[in-house]
């Protein structure tokens, strides 16, 4: 069953990536430019930062292969 508090990321490259709601600071951001992602919509670089990711991240359209929650 899926919920609102983690989103899996699969780059291009094959690498995957979940961060969960209370990881990062925008987590909010991040769920408006996965909708807007997924709708084929145009979508800027995206940079989050908070402490499960241990540096600052961005993920933009060229970066990405798909982005959902789980």
């Amino acid at each position: 069953m899926k919920n609102n508090n983690k989103i899996k990321i699969t780059y291009k490259n094959g690498f995957i990536r979940f961060i969960e709601r209370d990881g990062v600071r925008n987590f909010s951001s991040l769920v408006e430019w996965m909708n807007k992602f997924n709708k084929n919509e145009d979508v800027g670089l995206l940079t989050m930062s908070g402490r499960d990711l241990g540096s600052a991240i961005c993920i933009s359209k060229n970066n990405v292969l798909s982005i959902e929650f789980v």
